[in-house]
């Protein structure tokens, strides 16, 4: 009887035990709206070195970007965009520069061509009336194209 009482208390202890880690698994093998997650560092120095250099380059060119442009890159999760351009106050967090330029984190095993090719691409972005891939923006990245050896569009693929 003894016996009988110990192996139904140990069944349901296995049961406890082990019954939530198998349910976790199956959770974490589910796609979820949240597979994007970025789980690196916020920013990264490279990658700041490399705004603070193509806003010297496109401001040396006469690219009339914005002057009030956050100096620190923020790292995202996206898997479908390499770069984002938001404006001052479209994320609550954004709020002392006009302008803040996010990179994806996944893209920081690209070539240093394609990362700066990504932040000419939305530091275009801040120039008057280039929020859009239209007019000004189209206009001043086709101007880049023909003065450097970067390819700025409206799509691209990572290297």
């Amino acid at each position: 009887m003894w016996f009988t009482i110990i192996l139904i208390l140990i069944s349901a202890l296995c049961v406890t035990l082990i019954t939530p880690s198998l349910f976790e698994t199956q959770r974490d093998t589910k796609p979820t709206k949240h597979s994007n997650k970025w789980n690196g560092p916020s920013t990264d120095t490279r990658i700041n070195k490399l705004l603070a250099e193509c806003i010297t380059l496109l401001k040396e060119m006469n690219v009339p970007i914005s002057n009030s442009i956050c100096p620190t890159v923020k790292l995202i999760g996206s898997r479908r965009t390499l770069g984002r351009c938001c404006k001052k106050g479209s994320r609550k967090k954004y709020t002392e520069f006009d302008y803040y330029i996010e990179i994806s984190g996944h893209t920081l095993g690209n070539t240093e061509k394609s990362l700066r090719n990504t932040i000419i691409h939305e530091l275009i972005h801040t120039v008057p009336d280039g929020f859009c891939h239209t007019g000004e923006w189209k206009k001043w990245a086709k101007y880049v194209n023909a003065k450097t050896d970067y390819n700025i569009q409206r799509l691209a693929s990572e290297e």
